[in-house]
């Protein structure tokens, strides 16, 4: 009998640990998960700047409906309200203001504004935004795939 407890004392310990690993380690698994997602996200808006630059070259003016651009979009384009949007997973990518390629989080108050005339980003987020927050200071704004 003293061996069954020690077995069932050793599998509760064990337990507990990988309890307690997943407890701490799920949290900065989702921060990373998160971030890599902002990254991929912005790279997307970069490249859809991009297409809308030359897009604005050929026909001197921009699109909001990125099907026209010619590129291989990774998201389906919804049409709903009149508004055009490219609605992937965790993003909303559209055209704003006429020059912006706004790139939204779907559920935290988070974007990026990709100014095409300019060349500039904007990471944004509502104030008091921790998520927000820490996206902003950590995403690679001046990074590019193009």
């Amino acid at each position: 009998m003293g061996r069954n407890g020690s077995i069932h004392t050793i599998v509760l310990v064990l337990v507990m640990l990988i309890g307690f690993g997943a407890a701490l380690g799920w949290p900065q698994y989702e921060k990373h998960r998160t971030l890599v997602a902002a990254q991929k996200a912005l790279d997307i808006g970069k490249s859809l700047a991009f297409a809308e630059a030359s897009y604005k070259a050929r026909y001197k003016a921009y699109t909001p409906d990125f099907e026209l651009l010619g590129e291989a979009l990774p998201c389906p384009v919804e049409r709903a309200e009149g508004k055009i949007e490219m609605v992937c997973k965790d993003y909303t990518f559209s055209l704003a203001e006429g020059n912006l390629v706004r790139v939204a989080h779907k559920s935290y108050p988070k974007w990026f504004d990709i100014n095409i005339d300019e060349g500039s980003i904007d990471c944004s987020h509502e104030e008091g935004s921790l998520v927000g927050q820490h996206i902003c200071a950590r995403v690679d704004l001046a990074g590019s795939n193009n």
